[in-house]
């Protein structure tokens, strides 16, 4: 793995390339330099030895530079969701609970799930849909995810208030990554959130709304199959329920999106972000 420190001298910052390797007799990581770049503001991507150009840390390094346009930041966002996905997809053993830690300098929760696990996701169904992707892996991949997102609910949870939402699917709808990312986001803003995602009976979801009065109804439809069902669903939860209920998904489209009326309805365009502080305006935690 290969790095760029920075060294600062009489007042100047300069930069080497570098790598750790083992140290076999000690028993222990050690730095090796590999090139001497020069003064820090005034290296470019030119300055890094071509077979290291494409290492995740030196596009990281270039990212960062507030000098530089976005384009070496998306090029390292789509790393990072290329190797994830390679990683998540591949025959070896994965450590849940430790894949955002690697990435948590970069990202904040809210925006690894929007800028990083959202795209694979997305990727996943329309490899699938192309049948350039095997259901096996199609699965493995989604239940990585759906593992990803459980161990980052354990490590950061704040005191619950007394706002209550609640997730849902339409039934028939199977896929609930984006109903757990949901959860994952909310419940760290402190809202109370009961997800009773996927696929819930229509009968059922009104009397879990009848039984905790949530102050919102979120229902995410992913599969255009799903549409008619999930109008259906927030035709009846509207009938007694007169608080916000909001829709969103892919399965969603600007014809379609008018006939949820009376729900509010989050455009495909919008991040996760977006979202989130259209809910918060609605019910505030």
């Amino acid at each position: 793995m290969v790095y760029i420190r920075n060294k600062r001298v009489k007042g100047m910052n300069y930069s080497y390339l570098v790598r750790s390797i083992w140290d076999k007799k000690k028993k222990a990581s050690k730095q090796e330099t590999i090139k001497y770049l020069g003064r820090t503001e005034k290296i470019t991507l030119d300055n890094i030895p071509e077979d290291y150009k494409d290492d995740k840390n030196v596009i990281k390094f270039f990212a960062k530079d507030q000098n530089l346009s976005g384009k070496n930041y998306n090029k390292y966002v789509e790393k990072v969701r290329k190797d994830l996905f390679k990683k998540l997809a591949g025959p070896g053993p994965v450590n849940l609970s430790i894949v955002y830690d690697e990435y948590s300098d970069d990202f904040s929760i809210l925006e690894f799930y929007d800028k990083i696990m959202k795209h694979i996701l997305y990727d996943v169904g329309d490899l699938w849909r192309r049948n350039e992707l095997m259901i096996g892996t199609e699965h493995v991949v989604s239940n990585r995810l759906l593992g990803i997102i459980s161990d980052m609910n354990k490590k950061d949870k704040k005191k619950k208030k007394r706002s209550k939402l609640l997730i849902c699917n339409p039934s028939g709808e199977r896929h609930n990554i984006v109903c757990n990312m949901l959860e994952s986001i909310l419940t760290n803003k402190g809202y109370n959130v009961y997800n009773i995602s996927p696929s819930t009976p229509s009968k059922d979801v009104i009397k879990y709304v009848e039984n905790i009065e949530p102050d919102m109804v979120l229902v995410s439809i992913t599969l255009p199959a799903n549409v008619q069902s999930g109008i259906n669903l927030v035709k009846n939860i509207s009938k007694e329920y007169d608080k916000p209920i909001v829709v969103g998904g892919q399965a969603l489209t600007e014809t379609t999106s008018k006939r949820f009326l009376p729900a509010i309805v989050m455009p495909n365009e919008n991040t996760l972000e977006d979202n989130l502080k259209e809910i918060k305006y609605l019910v505030p935690a």
